[in-house]
């Protein structure tokens, strides 16, 4: 995903020592995703239009991924729309958060989950990176290749390697496209593999 080839140094003439060779970006750390659920009493789907932080702790259920290891120890669990990031432990497949947050709107409670001790920088896509996110997004079947679809997609990004630029996305919108309308709205999760962005699954 980030790995790059180091070029040779070149060695200047009159006996100049050689320039230093660029380094390498980290690879990526892995990464899960995860539900929070803000642990409240039964309640109708919530149905704000506009993003509605909710300050709240609850529990992140990390999902096994389909290859791979599974989530252990301590992680970093991230919002990339709220902006919120929090540390905790992985105990049985769940993270107790005391304090966290949640958008009070149907579909948006899906985090990212990395090991512990990852830096993350809560970041805006850049222009190229939200143009070439929505032609992947517009391909899928769920949106079944309309780009009425992409209509109000909010966008937010994260970078865990340093290097300014964003490596994952996560995005609200609509998520399932029939008979001329959005018939559900909820997130996806993209992330950059070398010069292409690929759905999380």
């Amino acid at each position: 995903m980030f790995l790059a080839p180091i070029g040779a140094a070149v060695v200047l003439g009159g006996g100049a020592a050689a320039a230093p060779a660029p380094k390498a970006p980290l690879p990526p750390p892995p990464l899960w995703i995860g539900v929070f659920d803000p642990r409240l009493p039964t309640h109708a789907p919530w149905d704000n239009d506009k993003l509605t932080p909710v300050p709240h702790g609850g529990v992140v259920r990390v999902l096994a991924p389909d290859r791979g290891p599974t989530a252990a120890g301590d992680v970093v669990i991230v919002h990339p729309l709220l902006g919120k990031v929090a540390a905790g432990k992985v105990d049985k497949g769940t993270v107790a958060l005391p304090g966290f947050a949640f958008d009070q709107r149907d579909g948006d409670d899906a985090v990212i989950v990395l090991p512990g001790g990852t830096a993350v920088t809560v970041m805006a896509p850049s222009a190229a990176d939200v143009a070439a996110i929505k032609a992947v997004l517009v391909k899928t079947d769920m949106l079944a290749g309309v780009r009425r679809a992409l209509a109000g997609l909010e966008l937010a990004a994260i970078d865990v390697d340093g290097d300014g630029k964003a490596d994952v996305v996560a995005t609200y919108g609509c998520t399932a496209w029939f008979d001329g309308s959005c018939q559900a709205r909820g997130q996806f999760f993209v992330a950059r593999r070398g010069a292409r962005w690929v759905i999380l699954e």
